[in-house]
């Protein structure tokens, strides 16, 4: 189990929502067998799937609403892979899981007492042998943000600085007025709740923003989770401000930072889905060395939304054509990829792509290939082919996180030997 160690990230908009997280298995992610689990969610999302039978594969209908030039139809990303999941969560699950369901939907009457569902909580967080933390453990400072599945708050734990996340109950709640099927809906929620946490607690990289543990005796029976505080919150935070100490060089190192981070998570089979400078997080107390740290993108399986449902307009300028258009039922961690892409070039020139677009203008440029953000001019070249790589159309074109992190070790020791290159825009 990991402690905090350092300070070091708070967000400036704070939802579990944003914090999408996917498994894949080897290099593509396929269709998936889990029927049932798919027939029981199509009831609760807010934006239902269809089965088409004929050829096996899930889609999304109605994905982008009233905007009519775009294809109507794009493949559902079903990316969750149960071979991520270790021996003894599958055991707690199998074991524990059916059990509760069933009680639940028979004995109610506990469902509220916070006693109960703490006894119940922790007894779980220890069967998925996730580091248990007790509240009376934290201290909360301050609140930093709060969104629809609960508030995050900087706080204290055992002498250092931490995020403390603390979720509604009502996040783990099918939409069902049924109570006997709301109840039972609940009890799924939270099993992905614990295996999502467990996947979690298991990454262990210096550039992934640690996870500590679960808080299961919150007030009135809520869960909490405590991960790794960052100072100075989110790159995008950073790169609002203007800051002109963050140079060519610090930019670099971010951005290597950023690939070390994603090159990890590729190698432990997960995808992102959402990267982009919201979600990545820096230290900039050493002048000289900042630290970024992809974000704790956790437990995005509790949530009853689809992947584009909520936080569409958020994340869309950083999705990949391939997630829009329909053209295949079958990704791969190469979205990431296209994502960083254009991550590069937010951190280039410190804005946001296609800020004064409309959604559906950005929609159709990014289904129709015709869509990417201006590069400016004084651009360093070896940054430039990069950029324009990572954001290729075809994904086999893209590189992999490996071989983006050797490419911009090269700048980084072309940057140390030579200088920043005359009259271009630096490698960053």
């Amino acid at each position: 189990m990991q402690n905090p160690t350092t300070a070091a990230g708070h967000r400036r908009e704070v939802s579990l929502m944003d914090e999408d997280f996917f498994i894949y298995t080897k290099q593509e992610v396929g269709n998936s067998n889990h029927e049932a689990y798919y027939n029981k969610m199509q009831k609760e999302m807010e934006v239902p799937f269809i089965k088409d039978m004929k050829d096996n594969q899930l889609e999304l209908p109605d994905l982008l609403g009233n905007i009519t030039d775009v294809a109507s139809n794009s493949p559902l990303l079903d990316a969750i892979s149960t071979e991520a999941q270790s021996s003894n969560a599958t055991e707690a699950e199998s074991t524990f899981s059916d059990s509760n369901v069933e009680n639940a939907a028979t004995d109610k009457g506990g469902k509220d007492d916070p006693f109960s569902n703490a006894l119940i909580a922790e007894m779980e967080a220890d069967m998925y042998g996730l580091q248990i933390i007790k509240n009376a453990e934290l201290e909360e400072l301050r609140e930093l943000g709060f969104g629809t599945y609960g508030t995050v708050y900087h706080g204290r734990w055992r002498g250092s600085d931490v995020a403390i996340k603390r979720i509604k109950k009502s996040c783990f709640a099918g939409r069902s007025s049924e109570e006997e099927h709301l109840w039972t809906s609940i009890i799924v929620h939270a099993n992905d709740f614990w295996r999502e946490a467990q996947i979690l607690s298991n990454l262990h990289h210096p550039n992934v923003v640690a996870f500590y543990g679960v808080v299961p005796d919150g007030a009135g029976g809520t869960l909490a989770t405590v991960t790794e505080f960052m100072a100075n919150g989110s790159l995008r935070n950073v790169l609002v401000k203007k800051d002109r100490s963050l140079d060519c060089r610090k930019k670099l190192i971010i951005t290597m930072d950023a690939a070390f981070g994603m090159e990890y998570l590729h190698s432990k089979n997960i995808v992102h889905f959402d990267l982009n400078c919201d979600n990545l997080l820096v230290n900039m107390r050493d002048p000289q060395r900042p630290v970024c740290k992809v974000r704790d993108f956790g437990l995005s399986r509790i949530k009853r939304n689809t992947l584009v449902s909520g936080g569409m307009r958020g994340t869309l300028p950083w999705m990949a054509p391939e997630l829009l258009n329909g053209s295949t039922t079958r990704v791969s961690e190469k979205v990431d990829v296209f994502s960083f892409g254009i991550t590069m070039w937010e951190i280039l020139t410190g804005e946001e792509p296609y800020a004064n677009m409309h959604c559906g203008a950005i929609i159709g440029g990014i289904v129709k290939d015709t869509l990417r953000p201006i590069i400016p001019e004084k651009c360093d070249p070896e940054w430039k082919n990069l950029m324009e790589q990572c954001w290729s159309v075809d994904p086999t074109i893209r590189p992999s996180f490996t071989e983006i992190t050797n490419r911009l070790r090269a700048m980084s020791k072309a940057l140390q030997q030579n200088g920043p290159k005359k009259g271009s825009q630096s490698h960053a």
